[in-house]
């Protein structure tokens, strides 16, 4: 006669047969729970990262519509507030940031909270910045930085002996204002349209230039002409390395080496070390092969890092220089915690269908009337110095190829 086996009979026969089949149910199901949990994690990774890069994607896209409303409007803020209300709603973040902000001779200026978003898109833009610097607002015009130029010192002395008394010696690291200005000359067919896409262009575009341009500064700025004083020229002379005139691995390490040593042997603290260095030497590093044929740094630099410390690559740093020979380059070491920049955390903007410019890559100029193109101007204010001149050094005559 036959009959059902019940819930409790089944689940028995299941595990006898498990367990003579030589398995563990206990480790199964710890197996399961484990492969669950990592398609979990995965979606869940997935999905972060899909979020990420859109709210990426968004960020700066209120300023590149402020700078659309405008250069439509042709730098009038009260009709570029009309267009943008009919162009993307009255509840767009660009039409509230046009609103909330203060506009005075056809520019405008863009409050901190939308701003902030385009200084932290600099970040991976510019190399200064990416390699983490130390960043202070700087709203006043004006920014003094306490820094220490000597330490006190300690002695034995013998019983009853005097202790000589000694004093830390401090000074300033003043920083004002220097006036950043980015022109980009935007195609009046592209103003037209209004979509992300083109949001996107004006953004990258006017993040791109001030990238470029705040680069040059601070890395090689002579401080004069009122542009900021450059980590070149903060460099003091024990710091300027000259490169072995010999290029093989074993002088290209030592060099490197040198310019760790001459940071550590000032006491640098090295928190946030960084190397800079041209896309020339960047190859030269990356190809360079041991006796046996191995790359010697290619293995580490593909994860970013040379020697454990981030670097970061620009034509900022010329191949063209001529110090000893010609065709010579620079690698700077910089404790980046020492590197500081004080900015405002505004940004004026300015849009016009007339003016003229100066195309960098034929040093003509042009009017943007008869290209049909509307001229934006950003003008960033900051400044750029180090705290101690000691935290950057500098191997010059670099000549890898």
């Amino acid at each position: 006669m036959k009959r059902e086996l019940t819930r409790e009979e089944l689940k028995t026969l299941f595990l006898e047969t498990i367990k003579e089949a030589g398995f563990d149910w206990e480790e199964i199901k710890a197996r399961q729970a484990k492969y669950e949990e990592q398609q979990t994690n995965w979606f869940g990774r997935v999905v972060s990262g899909l979020s990420g890069r859109k709210e990426e994607e968004k960020k700066g896209l209120v300023v590149a519509r402020v700078i659309r409303a405008l250069a439509s409007a042709k730098g009038d803020a009260d009709r570029a507030l009309e267009w943008a209300k009919k162009i993307w709603g009255a509840e767009d973040a660009a039409v509230k940031a046009l609103s909330a902000g203060d506009a005075a001779a056809g520019g405008f200026l863009v409050r901190p909270e939308v701003s902030s978003e385009i200084i932290e898109l600099l970040r991976p833009a510019s190399v200064i910045r990416r390699l983490n610097p130390t960043v202070m607002p700087m709203d006043t015009g004006s920014l003094s930085v306490s820094k220490l130029t000597g330490g006190a010192t300690a002695g034995y002395v013998g019983e009853n002996g005097i202790i000589a008394t000694t004093q830390l010696a401090t000074g300033m690291l003043n920083l004002v204002w220097k006036k950043l200005a980015a022109i980009v000359p935007i195609s009046n067919d592209l103003l037209r349209f209004a979509s992300p896409q083109a949001d996107q262009t004006v953004r990258d575009d006017l993040v791109a230039a001030m990238a470029q341009r705040e680069d040059l500064a601070f890395i090689r700025g002579d401080g004069l002409s009122a542009t900021p004083k450059g980590l070149r020229n903060w460099t003091p002379a024990a710091n300027q390395l000259l490169v072995n005139a010999t290029v093989n691995l074993a002088n290209v390490t030592v060099d490197l080496g040198r310019l760790v040593v001459q940071l550590m042997q000032s006491d640098v603290r090295m928190l946030r070390p960084g190397w800079m260095m041209s896309p020339r030497t960047w190859n030269f590093l990356m190809t360079i092969r041991d006796g046996n044929g191995n790359f010697a740094f290619r293995p580490e630099m593909l994860g970013g890092t040379l020697w454990g410390w981030p670097f970061g690559v620009t034509t900022q740093i010329p191949n063209n220089l001529a110090v000893t020979g010609t065709n010579e380059s620079e690698i700077y070491l910089v404790d980046f915690a020492d590197a500081v920049i004080g900015e405002s955390s505004e940004i004026i903007i300015d849009a016009s269908p007339n003016a003229a410019y100066v195309d960098s890559a034929t040093s003509q100029v042009v009017a943007a009337f008869s290209q049909d193109q509307t001229v934006v101007r950003a003008i960033a204010r900051h400044d750029f110095g180090m705290r101690h001149d000691a935290s950057v050094a500098v191997l010059t005559d670099v000549d890898w190829v």
